[in-house]
């Protein structure tokens, strides 16, 4: 995928954050026309793209959470202050800025600059009448040690539980040392930029034209037009917008830094509480840290496998009742179990155990560990010492289960199948409907692509939880299924395991869609033992003929349909699934 069209659906997805998953089907249709082209929005660069978040969506813990995002690795420097001016995070970047304004005489003169500029911006709103609050962003009269003006952005962040709003200020600046290393140097050899010529490529991909360009230059424009000119015939191309999609394809350092990740872990900087102590976070843990969760670790459990790897899990119900082995989904997490599930294990005798796969949770990511996940869930299993199992497959976890189920010895007794999702062979992708029949056709096309742009909207989710999961996961609940949802508070539970799912980065989660979705070409007639699968009517993802496609493949199947249930029947008929 290019980054000029990665570069224009980061824009389409942030721009309306309020209807990012309704638009995803739509973009990721797009995507697939090759011959259709997204045009780049004007003036697009990181300082802008930040305050367009900000300004649509204050008022929310996202806010910190989404702007963190664009910045953290970018060319920017940023600093939050609490309303005591006090630092509450900092990015990669900041750490010698950080280090600069916590001295005297620096700390108190910044103070008083930010103070001067709230002040003002105080009174500006009191001349505004049923005009939006302001918020924008705006110098302050201070610059930082390398000379480099900083820019102040007040955010007001409302508190999800209790609906306080407290107010915090971020505090921008340009980072001088990356600032001239925008250009892949390949690219710089390849088409022999002389210096000037590649300061001009950089300006135009900040979206400034050619009378900013000569003005930023200190030369004429006609000037800037002659170093155009050399641009093109340089590079075969005839317009401005020809060259920055030439340039963005190979250039990578500015736009993957948006949502770059290392190893598919978010970013750890040094977070300094207002008691002095420090703690490690990422972007999408600054609103968890404002805003803190109430999810309680006691009754996390670890496995370490022969290969190092530290695997989380939980079990639920009697220690001595008959084993079930969950593979979620991939949304999910060990926490992905309904209400109730006490009382439920109690009477059915039945021991939920519910494992963290790498890059999931509390389980660290591995980027090799699709390959050899049958390995390590055999040595899991041995390890609790289970001589008797089921397994459980919920979702695109179906696709995990029965993976294992093919090559399991013994000792597994039943597969058990909650809204499976299974794509075999190529074929099978006509009997997925909505959204996973685009992603199934966008990963035939190509799944690097596809890893690319699911990842992009994990995070845009993620970075919403509260409000657009929600939302999802309300409009797709089943007639029959929906008031016990609300009365259970089961989408809290939902968003919950979303949230611990999602805490290693979307990279695992991505990964494995692209895994699950793919055509496995398995020999299903190796199940020997009986599968039950789990549909309801109100699927909105595969259709009755794909449940029976699959059973059809199945040694001893029996087909379980719900009217009235959709692709959660598992939270809804948890008791039924697993009787």
């Amino acid at each position: 995928m290019s980054n000029s069209r990665l570069r224009s659906l980061v824009y389409q997805i942030i721009a309306r954050p309020d209807s990012w998953h309704h638009d995803y089907i739509d973009i990721m249709e797009q995507a697939l026309d090759r011959n259709e082209v997204i045009d780049v929005p004007e003036n697009f660069s990181e300082l802008t793209v930040g305050d367009q978040i900000l300004s649509r969506i204050h008022n929310t813990n996202e806010a910190l959470n989404a702007f963190a995002a664009i910045l953290d690795k970018t060319r920017f420097k940023m600093i939050i202050l609490d309303t005591d001016y006090r630092v509450i995070y900092r990015n990669q970047n900041a750490a010698s800025l950080y280090t600069y304004l916590q001295r005297a005489p620096h700390c108190n003169r910044l103070r008083l600059c930010v103070e001067s500029e709230v002040a003002l911006a105080a009174k500006q709103n009191q001349k505004r009448v049923n005009q939006t609050r302001y918020s924008g962003l705006c110098a302050v009269d201070y610059q930082d040690q390398h000379q480099q003006q900083l820019h102040l952005r007040t955010v007001h962040n409302r508190d999800d539980i209790d609906g306080t709003v407290s107010t915090y200020y971020l505090l921008l600046a340009v980072e001088q040392q990356t600032d001239g290393k925008q250009l892949n140097p390949k690219l710089v050899a390849r088409y022999r930029l002389t210096d000037k010529e590649q300061s001009v490529l950089v300006e135009l991909i900040n979206g400034h034209c050619i009378r900013q360009i000569a003005s930023h230059s200190f030369v004429s424009e006609n000037t800037v037009k002659t170093h155009l000119k050399s641009l093109f015939r340089k590079t075969e191309t005839k317009s401005q917008a020809a060259i920055v999609r030439l340039v963005l394809t190979d250039e990578s350092q500015i736009l993957d830094s948006y949502f770059g990740t290392r190893d598919g872990a978010a970013p750890e900087d040094d977070f300094a509480t207002p008691d002095g102590s420090a703690a490690q976070l990422g972007f999408r843990n600054i609103g968890n840290i404002i805003n803190r969760t109430r999810y309680q670790p006691s009754n996390d459990k670890f496995l370490t496998l022969d290969n190092d790897l530290k695997v989380s899990y939980r079990e639920y119900g009697p220690a001595d009742g008959k084993a079930i082995i969950v593979c979620h989904n991939s949304y999910g997490c060990r926490l992905t179990i309904p209400h109730g599930y006490d009382d439920i294990c109690r009477r059915q005798n039945k021991r939920i155990i519910i494992p963290d796969r790498p890059g999931f949770g509390l389980t660290s990511y591995h980027p090799d560990h699709l390959n050899n996940w049958n390995r390590l869930l055999a040595e899991f299993i041995e390890q609790l010492g289970i001589n008797s199992y089921d397994l459980l497959g919920t979702d695109l976890g179906s696709v995990i289960a029965l993976d294992f189920a093919a090559h399991a010895d013994h000792r597994l007794n039943r597969v058990r199948l909650s809204a499976p999702i299974f794509v075999n062979i190529k074929a099978d992708i006509d009997y997925l409907i909505g959204i996973f029949a685009t992603v199934a056709r966008l990963i035939h096309t190509s799944k690097q692509f596809a890893l690319e742009i699911y990842e992009l909207w994990l995070k845009s989710v993620t970075m919403n939880l509260p409000m657009h999961y929600r939302s999802m996961l309300e409009s797709s609940l089943g007639s029959a299924e929906r008031r016990l949802f609300h009365n259970h508070q089961t989408i809290d539970l939902m968003i919950q395991g979303f949230r611990q799912a999602s805490s290693n980065g979307a990279k695992g989660i991505a990964n494995e869609m692209v895994h699950c979705l793919s055509p496995r070409k398995l020999d299903l007639s190796k199940i020997k033992v009986p599968v039950d699968l789990w549909w309801g009517t109100e699927d909105n993802r595969i259709t009755l003929k794909g449940i029976e496609n699959l059973a059809s493949q199945l040694g001893s199947a029996n087909i379980h349909v719900r009217e009235g249930y959709s692709e959660h029947i598992y939270y809804a008929l948890f008791e039924d699934i697993i009787t």
